[in-house]
């Protein structure tokens, strides 16, 4: 029902599509682009076009009233740039009266540090946030002896600019302010190059200042070169948050006025004349300085490289040469309005279209051109690396936050940008051979707790994005991932790969890592399957499924979880070592691919419900001391689409339009946290049409009640179109009936095939919620795959003992001595004359060959029977639960399963009987010790013997320990009723 009947939608305007050809294919505004043709949105009663809605104030401000555990900023900037461009040419601000500068341009400081020619818009790290590389400073002063009166290694703040924001004007490329030295200053962009303009008055002098070791952190080296009309040079600084890699970036400036003379400065010495100078780790430590006529307007054209001052230069000549200001200008205005053209709103005041088109804005700065106009760019591994024609190679990534939405709105909307991405990270990892979560330009850098570049290459894959190297990429994903887990940068991924889950103890934010990686592993496992590798897709299901080790059967809770069992002594509302940048509360409802299978486990839906009403009160609660939500966080992006699991997307709706009134605006503290190179926007974005891709790695799209009564989704270069009318969704704000593609559906969802092929969505809205989405057909899918199957590896050779682990100590059974003991892969281990016969299990080495309970269901066949057994172990003391049998009639029957340790010397508990007897436990590092360990079979349970058994349901979860079951076996033997009892 989900293929579109009409006819495909009519394609753009041809002067539209070329132009989204010209400026986001070849990355370049050039001289002879057509003008955009119709991409302006329709203004609607707002009466204003998406251009014009767009304020890039919005989130430069920080709140300094709320704590929340990030900051209450946006951290944004005005600056000129263009869709993902190299440049981000910006004013960096710094507050004399404090001399706080936070990193970034923040709202309420007083005075202009320079204008840069890089930002990272959004990240957290306050004042460590990378980039201002290059910063420029017109200064008005006199120069006695032709030199500057100060050296600004050693006084910086005396060239600092004062402002006000009356005097500041920002549009999407462009940027100006009239400073209090009477400059005014403009900036405007291409995708490498920064082109400024510096009208000085006529009264005093007229002078930029090249602040080369000027950059936001830390610098290792620096030098610049003054050559007749021509300044370069190069630095080299820390990456985003001053830690990790360090990059090496280039520019070159000429101007269109004549240099009338000029000098550096090396540290403290001012040299006049002097044409070069260079600096070591000393901030501000070499710099140029250019003097200008008297009332001089200069125009300076900056190219930026990082693989040469040469590449600078070219990059700077192939897209500006020819074009004043003003043309660059108007050129940066078209790409803006046709890129922000690709999606178009009808409806809703000017205040909502200003806060949605400035999100969108925001959505569309991140990742990054890395290439130069020759196509060459410095790769992981610092050689140099071409990008095919055509195509483009970009970098920064703020993996964690990217894959819950912002990959997929970039896919959605160009497509072929989504295909560079995806081959740009299947390049990174070649070059590099590791996948990290957080590269900034062209350096690996782990920041967050998860591998989430790998579901944001699965998520662009599934919207159609699948121009590159497929197979490289999963190849690359499956190998770095499989143990033994030396190639991945994934912290404590042996534990999570053997074992299914990170204990409490290691801290560094275990249990949601544990989470993380299993979102990571579900987008493997997609790409996988879309790719028709079955292998690759089995494995890597399984370990999606780790989640369900975190669950706490006493109360269905995801809760730290430790080798002696569950930490309930942590507190769920608290920030601690446990939960990345949230609480537990927050991470409770971060389970996107297995929605329904996590509301079972915490009760069902009535109880899932109650929770989620608790625990959106506070829809931005922060993380110290609460149960409510942190909707300005990441984990708590999919919470509210929770509701759509739970037959209630009228609640899914009522929470977005509260987030999207309550914590946005188009003020500059509009943004309630940090956007994080435009992750936060969009999700705005995605709220606020109706649509959300909530299970990463697919194209799988819940739907809720758009807050526009039109939209239109417009790929770039494609004929894709996704269209939803909603007539009356301000005045009515439930869905109440729903057809796609003129055929009526209840369904609360779109599966990928919709949202590859696009369609119409036509919505009959209502004051009050009705039934739509709310039968269980009507929900969207979990994916349970993987579930049941066993999901531990306890058993490695010899000699690679790296394979596996069963007690989180690093400890695994030897295949070889098992083998000798009798327990072969395949070979049948009868219960002493119970009847009772089990099959060890017949895996190869690196392959999970036990289940760690958490309620699997293993079939039996529907057998008469008159006793059940489990053979298995404990680790890290005893451990009982209690598992179900179900008969093929229906009725079920709960039956206790208790374990003695594998080290247990002579004392067995439960009437375990020891069947394998071992010497010997290999050890991840190598090697074994001489521990004796058994494996034991429980006492028969006795079942009905007038049923037939279809299945036993393994225990939700132990009371200590860790519980290991190998098989289970049935009897039809007698069996007394005793059942088992602690020995």
């Amino acid at each position: 029902m989900w293929r579109a009947t009409e006819p495909p939608a009519p394609a753009p305007p041809p002067g539209r599509r070329r132009l989204l050809t010209a400026a986001l294919v070849l990355g370049s505004l050039v001289a002879g682009l057509v003008p955009a043709a119709g991409a302006a949105a329709s203004p609607g009663r707002g009466d204003v076009a998406a251009f014009d809605a767009v304020d890039p104030f919005t989130g430069t401000r920080l709140d300094t009233s709320r704590n929340k555990g990030n900051s209450a900023y946006g951290n944004t900037y005005p600056g000129a740039t263009v869709p993902f461009g190299m440049v981000q040419s910006s004013p960096t601000t710094y507050r004399s009266s404090d001399g706080d500068q936070k990193g970034g341009y923040e709202y309420t400081a007083d005075q202009i540090r320079g204008f840069g020619m890089t930002r990272l818009s959004g990240t957290g790290c306050e004042g460590r946030f990378s980039g201002f590389d290059f910063p420029v400073l017109p200064y008005t002063g006199a120069l006695p002896g032709d030199a500057l009166p100060t050296a600004p290694a050693d006084r910086i703040t005396d060239y600092y600019l004062g402002f006000d924001h009356a005097d500041e004007k920002a549009d999407p490329g462009y940027y100006s302010v009239g400073l209090a030295n009477g400059v005014d200053a403009e900036l405007t962009a291409t995708t490498r190059t920064a082109v400024s303009r510096f009208d000085f008055p006529a009264e005093g002098g007229s002078t930029l200042l090249f602040d080369v070791a000027g950059s936001n952190n830390r610098v290792f080296g620096s030098e610049v070169t003054v050559d007749g009309n021509t300044v370069s040079g190069w630095v080299e600084a820390a990456s985003v948050c001053d830690e990790g890699g360090r990059y090496r970036a280039y520019f070159s400036t000429t101007f269109d006025r004549p240099v009338r003379s000029h000098g550096t400065w090396q540290g403290s010495e001012v040299r006049p004349g002097a044409d070069s100078a260079s600096g070591g780790t000393v901030k501000h430590g070499a710099g140029a300085y250019l003097v200008f006529d008297r009332g001089a307007r200069i125009t300076a054209k900056t190219g930026l490289s990082y693989v040469g001052v040469e590449g600078a230069a070219r990059n700077a000549a192939a897209e500006t040469r020819g074009a004043s200001f003003d043309a660059v200008r108007a050129r940066a205005a078209r790409v803006w309005r046709d890129a922000l053209g690709t999606v178009r709103v009808d409806g809703g005041t000017r205040e909502q279209r200003v806060t949605f088109y400035t999100a969108l804005y925001h959505a569309l700065l991140h990742p990054n051109v890395f290439d130069d106009v020759t196509g060459e760019y410095r790769g992981y591994d610092g050689e140099l690396h071409r990008v095919e024609p055509g195509r483009h190679h970009y970098a920064t990534y703020a993996g964690w936050d990217m894959y819950r939405g912002q990959a997929q709105l970039v896919a959605l909307l160009f497509p072929k940008v989504g295909s560079d991405i995806n081959q740009s990270l299947t390049d990174m990892a070649r070059q590099s051979g590791a996948w990290p979560n957080w590269p900034h330009l062209n350096q690996l850098q782990q920041k967050m707790s998860g591998d989430s570049l790998q579901p944001v290459v699965a998520s662009i894959d599934a919207f159609g994005s699948t121009d590159y190297d497929r197979r490289a990429a999963l190849e690359s994903m499956r190998s770095t991932q499989s143990l033994p887990a030396d190639a991945t940068l994934r912290r404590h991924a042996y534990q999570y790969a053997t074992v299914g889950f990170i204990e409490h103890r290691k801290g560094d934010s275990a249990t949601s890592k544990t989470l993380e990686y299993a979102v990571d592993d579900f987008g493997i496992a997609q790409l996988a399957k879309r790719l028709g590798d079955e292998e690759t897709y089995d494995r890597f299901m399984v370990r999606a499924q780790s989640w369900q080790n975190l669950i706490d059967a006493a109360d269905g809770r995801i809760r730290p979880r430790d080798r002696t069992g569950f930490d309930r002594s942590f507190g769920l509302g608290e920030r601690g070592d446990q939960f990345e940048q949230a609480t537990g509360y927050q991470y409770g409802w971060m389970v996107p691919h297995n929605v329904g299978a996590l509301i079972e486990k915490r009760g069902g839906a009535e109880a899932a419900l109650r929770d989620l009403e608790e625990h959106t009160r506070e829809l931005d609660a922060g993380v110290y001391g609460t149960k409510g939500a942190y909707l300005s966080n990441q984990p708590s992006f999919t919470m509210p689409f929770v509701h759509h699991w739970l037959g209630r997307p009228d609640r899914t709706g009522e929470v977005l339009r509260r987030a999207v009134r309550e914590m946005y605006d188009s003020t500059p503290s509009g943004l309630p946290g940090n956007d994080d190179l435009g992750s936060l926007s969009s999700w705005y974005v995605w709220a606020s049409i109706g649509l959300y891709p909530a299970i990463p790695g697919t194209a799988d799209l819940v739907v809720s009640a758009p807050m526009f009564e039109r939209v239109v989704l417009d790929s770039a270069g494609s004929r894709r179109r996704i269209t939803l009318d909603a007539p009356g969704a301000e005045r009515a704000p439930y869905v109440a009936a729903l057809t796609v593609d003129g055929r009526a559906t209840t369904r609360s969802w779109l599966p990928s095939e919709f949202t590859r092929g696009g369609g119409r969505l036509e919505f009959r809205m209502a004051a009050r919620p009705g039934a739509w989405g709310t039968a269980a057909r009507d929900l969207p899918p979990s994916y349970g795959d993987g579930t049941d199957a066993r999901n531990n590896i306890g058993v490695t050779p010899d000699g690679h003992g790296n394979l596996g682990s069963l007690d989180l100590s690093d400890n695994s059974l030897s295949r070889e001595r098992l083998a000798a003991a009798g327990a072969a892969p395949g070979k049948r281990l009868p219960l002493g004359d119970t009847g009772v016969v089990f099959t060890w299990p017949d895996t190869g080495p690196g392959e999970p060959d036990n289940w760690i309970p958490h309620g699997q269901r293993i079939e039996l066949g529907g057998r008469e029977a008159t006793g059940i057994s489990f053979l298995g172990l404990a680790t890290n003391g005893p451990a009982q639960g209690t598992a179900v049998v179900e008969y093929t009639d229906g009725s079920t029957q709960a039956v206790p399963v208790g374990f003695t340790d594998w080290t247990p010397g002579t004392a067995y508990l439960f009437g375990n009987e020891p069947l394998v007897t071992t010497t010997g436990r290999n050890r991840a590092a190598g090697g074994s010790d001489t521990a004796q360990t058994k494996v034991f079979g429980t006492r028969p349970v006795a079942l009905d013997p007038a049923k037939r058994v279809a299945a036993v349901v393994l225990p939700q979860g132990t009371d200590q320990g860790v519980m290991h079951v190998f098989d289970v076996a049935l009897t039809d033997r007698p069996v007394t009723e005793a059942g088992q009892q602690e020995g």
